[in-house]
């Protein structure tokens, strides 16, 4: 591989990220033992920071007693963290170890935001992914309402001798009960059925064949007699039309597989170990209490 083509390779910015984020880690590990010191240090460039931050909050600089101010209740803080940190008070505190995982996920989140992927690896995803890109199936239906409320507990019991009475030829205006939205649906989408008639619903109805009665289907309203009238299923998407949508799409999957490596990368330097019988013991009383 020409060389100038594996500085433009995601692996490579990954591993140059990520020797970056280990080289960071041992450095505020060595950082760490050092952070009870009795030197505390404010810096130019500490008294900048406090200065610019006072200036977000207040839209103006601070005077002179005022930026004296800032930096006698940042050497408070210090003191108190320094002392706070020798005395372990960063340990088993919920707050703070999700506070500082957060901060650790902030800095590994985008190891893998490298170079755009060429047009051949663009045109393979989009090739082995064709169900995330074809364009959705619309869908021609009438039903038959049958209410919750009005049934009871009757309710599945008479959709289905419903069902059975289409079947010999009865009318669909004789069963059911009215409906106060659609009872037909021409080229819907799923989209447009989740809408009207919530997404269980849209999912069932989505996979019936054309031809016939079929049900009974719950919905929010109650259950639903259905005949599909017919079925439209567009022509697929050429990849042009779809291009940044697959470099988006592409460039996430490599993130999530750079992130999910890294931290695998992390987990190596611990020796872990979980007490999978005491975990077992805790997660018995749940599985049968959901059995129940």
């Amino acid at each position: 591989m020409p060389q100038s083509r594996i500085f433009r390779e995601p692996l490579f910015h990954f591993l140059l990220l990520a020797a970056a984020l280990f080289a960071l880690n041992a450095w505020r590990n060595g950082q760490r033992a050092a952070q009870t010191a009795a030197r505390i240090e404010v810096t130019a460039g500490t008294i900048k920071w406090l200065s610019e931050g006072y200036a977000r909050q207040w839209h103006r600089a601070p005077d002179a007693e005022e930026l004296r101010g800032l930096v006698a209740d940042h050497l408070r803080e210090e003191v108190l963290y320094r002392e706070a940190l020798a005395l372990g008070l960063d340990r088993d505190d919920t707050i703070v170890r999700r506070r500082m995982a957060q901060k650790m996920e902030f800095l590994t989140q985008d190891i893998a935001a490298a170079a755009p992927a060429d047009d051949a690896a663009l045109r393979k995803f989009f090739a082995d992914h064709p169900d995330r890109y074809a364009p959705a199936a619309r869908l021609s239906f009438r039903h038959v309402y049958f209410s919750r409320d009005r049934r009871g507990p009757r309710l599945e019991a008479e959709a289905r001798e419903a069902l059975a009475a289409l079947g010999r030829g009865a009318s669909e205006e004789t069963v059911g009960d009215p409906f106060m939205r659609e009872q037909e649906f021409r080229d819907a989408s799923a989209d447009d059925i989740t809408a009207a008639l919530g997404p269980a619903f849209a999912e069932q109805v989505l996979k019936l064949p054309a031809g016939g009665w079929r049900g009974p289907i719950a919905s929010s309203y109650g259950l639903h007699l259905v005949w599909v009238s017919g079925r439209a299923t567009p022509p697929p998407l050429e990849f042009e039309r779809v291009r940044e949508a697959v470099a988006r799409d592409l460039a996430d999957e490599y993130r999530r597989a750079a992130n999910r490596d890294f931290m695998e990368r992390l987990q190596q330097r611990y020796q872990i170990s979980v007490d999978e019988a005491a975990l077992a013991a805790a997660t018995a009383p749940a599985l049968k209490t959901a059995r129940r």
